[in-house]
C-alpha cells in the first residue's frame, strides 16, 4: 500500500495538460473564408465550441470525482495506482477527441462516435477506479468493501448514455452533442446544488 499524495499530483498535471490542450484547439478556421464575415463564420462553425464546452465539463467532472475519491484514501494498492493511470490514458484523449468534431463536418457521424466512446471510456475507467480506491480505503479501515452509487453511475449510468449517442449519430448526428449536452448541464446542476461531490454525482 502506498500514500495517495503523489497520485493526486500527477493526475492534477495531466488535467492541467488536457485543458490547455483542449483551449489550444479552439480556433478559427484558417485562413478564414474571404467571402464570409466573422459573425456567419461563428453562426455556421459553432460545432468545435458546443465540443470544447462539452469535453470541459466532462474533464471537470471526472477530475472532482477522481480528486474526492483519492482524498478520501489513506493507503493505495498498486491495483489502484495502475488504474489510475489507465485512466489518466483516456483523459489524454480527450483533447484529440474534441478536436475531431472541430475538424470534421457533423455530417461525419464516426468523429461524434469517437467522442461518445471515448466519454463512456474515460467513466467506466474512473467507475473502476473508485471501486478500487473505496475498497482499498475499507481494507485500511477493517471493513467490508461496498460498491458505492458513484462508482454504479460511472461504471454503467454514463457509458449507456454513450452507447445511446453512439447509436443516435445513425438517426442524427446533431442530436448526439445534444445528448451530451444535456447530459452535463445535468451534472452541472447536481454539482452546483449538492454544493459537493457527492455520491450520485
Amino acid at each position: 500500500m502506498y500514500a495517495p499524495q503523489r497520485l493526486g499530483a500527477l493526475t492534477d498535471g495531466v488535467f492541467a495538460i488536457a485543458l490547455t490542450l483542449l483551449v489550444l484547439e479552439l480556433k478559427l478556421p484558417e485562413p478564414p473564408p474571404a467571402d464570409l464575415t466573422l459573425g456567419e463564420i461563428l453562426r455556421t462553425d459553432w460545432h468545435p465550441f458546443l465540443g470544447w464546452i462539452i469535453s470541459f465539463i466532462v474533464l471537470a467532472r471526472l477530475w472532482l470525482i477522481q480528486h474526492d475519491t483519492a482524498a478520501a484514501l489513506t493507503r493505495a494498492s498498486s491495483h489502484t495506482l495502475l488504474i489510475n493511470m489507465v485512466f489518466l490514458g483516456t483523459i489524454s484523449l480527450v483533447p484529440f477527441s474534441a478536436n475531431l468534431i472541430s475538424v470534421y463536418d457533423l455530417s461525419e457521424p464516426l468523429s461524434l462516435q469517437i467522442f461518445a466512446i471515448l466519454i463512456g471510456l474515460n467513466s467506466l475507467v474512473l467507475g473502476w477506479f473508485v471501486h478500487s480506491a473505496e475498497r482499498d480505503q475499507a481494507m485500511v479501515e477493517g471493513r467490508d468493501p461496498r460498491w458505492s452509487r458513484r462508482a454504479i453511475h460511472h461504471l454503467i449510468g454514463v457509458p449507456v448514455i454513450a452507447v445511446i449517442a453512439v447509436l443516435v449519430t445513425f438517426i442524427n448526428p446533431t442530436l448526439t452533442l445534444l445528448v451530451w449536452a444535456i447530459e452535463s448541464v445535468v451534472v452541472v446542476v447536481l454539482l452546483l446544488t449538492s454544493g459537493r461531490v457527492d455520491e450520485n454525482a
